[in-house]
């Protein structure tokens, strides 16, 4: 089963940074300031940040990787372009910006804040620079939420929907709440909606209380929006749902910062109920979960009488591994087990269940096709070699098949583990059922 022995594990930091696949450029002329900025950066996210000190390095920079860039962070005013040209040479690049400066004026945001930039940050404080830490990982994971717009007037829509581009959302538009109630059934993943109150055809309280018959606000956000001389209606949006309101004309600043509140709520949310349903080393469901969402597709199956069969998986020899290896390396053997299962297996319900024993839940599959996946998987990891720092280990796996439908999920998974016993008494790297 081991290959290769080696009993000096080294730490790897990497494993819990916050990966980020495409570069950054950072731009500031304090060497200080630079080092700082970018030790935090590299706190938390595994990301390749470039770095330049003036704007001649800058421009060489760009005219080598300018495709490349998510985003730069600049000094507003550099040695050798103290008026801010560098914010026209990032334009011109077409890369997204995060200017850094001492002072920041009206004429400032007139000047800069149209030409792609989507933040200023004054540097006075390490409160300052923790910002810019965040709005990076922020703008980048805007990339993966949908935000709607619901606004009968075009014009405001459009100014809407070009605020949260810059800010990397993808965005979708509704004139009215009746196309909206449309657009979302058809779009999945919107995350936030931005609704106007004066429509025509569904105002936006009625748009509103219809989507929380269906959706709470930890499932979905909305911002409602109306004229700054409707005073009251801000307190009755957030009685009838909203989690937020703005007032029109909208600031970028106001809706650039209610806008990221709003998604990292919800993202927290997301975050305790993975916590609470899934394993925190695998991120596999967990037993809880499991059983939760695995009586409900069992009972489906059973009035539907449809094929339903659960697999019980088992490590052979794991113990073996943790005691040569330690329990780091064996750690690292059940992540990467747990990735070929979700590769493997991407539509069935997994879970792990106990130290080294997962659960599959297959649902409407015939036992050929079953077993055919089984024995497949069995064979990709028993060919498998894994690299934990200097130690290569290969490993084999145990499984116990069941699809005679029984009372109880419970009871189908008994008979899953005494196939599974069967199997490791056999002479493991096996499925019987």
């Amino acid at each position: 089963m081991v290959l290769v022995r080696d009993n000096v594990r080294k730490k790897d930091n990497s494993k819990h940074l916050i990966p980020i696949d495409k570069p950054i450029l950072l731009i500031e002329d304090q060497e200080s300031m630079l080092l700082m900025l970018k030790g935090l950066i590299q706190e938390k996210y595994k990301i390749e940040i470039h770095t330049a000190s003036n704007y001649a390095q800058a421009k060489a920079l760009l005219s080598k990787h300018r495709h490349e860039y998510y985003l730069a962070i600049c000094d507003l005013h550099l040695p050798d372009a103290p008026n801010g040209e560098i914010v026209s040479l990032l334009n011109r690049a077409n890369v997204k910006m995060i200017t850094l400066t001492g002072t920041f004026g009206e004429r400032d945001k007139t000047s800069i804040l149209p030409k792609g930039v989507i933040d200023y940050i004054i540097k006075d404080s390490i409160n300052a620079y923790e910002y810019v830490v965040e709005l990076v990982g922020r703008l980048y994971n805007n990339c993966h939420h949908k935000v709607l717009v619901v606004d009968d007037s075009a014009i405001s829509c459009t100014m809407i929907a070009n605020m949260l581009t810059m800010q990397n959302f993808e965005v979708l538009v509704a004139e009215d709440g009746v196309q909206a109630l449309e657009v979302y059934k058809n779009n999945s993943g919107i995350n936030l909606i931005i609704t106007d109150y004066h429509m025509p055809n569904m105002d936006g309280f009625t748009l509103t209380l219809n989507l929380r018959k269906d959706y709470s606000k930890e499932q979905l956000a909305i911002i409602g929006l109306s004229a700054s001389g409707d005073t009251d209606l801000g307190a009755q949006f957030i009685k009838y749902g909203a989690n937020d309101f703005l007032a029109k004309p909208i600031r970028y600043e106001e809706l650039l910062c209610r806008v990221n509140q709003n998604i990292s709520m919800l993202e927290y949310m997301e975050a305790l109920r993975n916590a609470a349903n899934r394993d925190f080393l695998t991120s596999l469901y967990n037993r809880r979960y499991f059983f939760s969402q695995g009586k409900q597709i069992f009972q489906q199956a059973i009035d539907n009488e449809s094929d339903i069969s659960v697999a019980m998986l088992d490590i052979d020899h794991f113990k073996q591994i943790n005691d040569n290896y330690g329990h780091e390396a064996g750690d690292d053997l059940l992540i990467h087990f747990s990735e070929q299962l979700t590769e493997h297996f991407e539509k069935d319900l997994i879970a792990r269940i106990g130290g080294e024993e997962f659960v599959i839940l297959f649902d409407g599959l015939t036992d050929d096709i079953v077993i055919k996946m089984l024995n497949d998987f069995r064979e990709k990891i028993a060919a498998q070699v894994i690299t934990c720092d200097e130690a290569k280990i290969s490993m084999t796996v145990s499984i116990g098949f069941n699809s005679h439908k029984e009372q109880h999920l419970d009871a189908m998974l008994k008979i899953a583990d005494e196939n599974l016993y069967k199997a490791k008494q056999s002479g493991r790297n096996q499925v019987v059922g």
